[in-house]
């Protein structure tokens, strides 16, 4: 049987690749659906192999998942939407962050980068 090869390109107004994926099947029965929810699901066979929702950029929609394998990051301006210097995300210690990050200097905006996960009501250990 011959493989499918689904490649997929996004591209700012520079030309450079933003989002892109690539995944292969041995099946000639795939499609690409988007829902309602805004969520593009990538299905071969009925199951789904890739969604739009498990890589969000600098948008979350009603019922999208931000989880520690996540991160939102702003775009360039309102006209330039090629990846920003904000990002907003999950620390190992599940502590959602907010950071400036350029090519000069990074800062942490949110939370106080001087107080302990503790203080912020998070804890490495697990209770029963």
């Amino acid at each position: 049987m011959l493989g499918i090869e689904f490649v997929g390109l996004l591209t700012d107004a520079g030309r450079y690749i933003i989002w892109s994926i690539q995944t292969k099947s041995n099946s000639s029965s795939i499609k690409l659906q988007l829902y309602n929810s805004g969520n593009l699901i990538l299905h071969e066979q009925g199951y789904p192999v890739w969604q739009s929702f498990d890589h969000p950029t600098d948008t979350l929609l009603p019922n999208q998942l931000f989880t520690k394998n996540t991160q939102l990051v702003s775009s360039r301006s309102s006209t330039n939407y090629s990846s920003g210097f904000y990002r907003l995300f999950f620390n190992t210690d599940s502590i959602l962050h907010l950071c400036y990050d350029s090519r000069k200097t990074t800062t942490v905006f949110w939370p106080d980068p001087g107080l302990l996960s503790w203080q912020l009501g998070r804890y490495q250990y697990l209770y029963s």
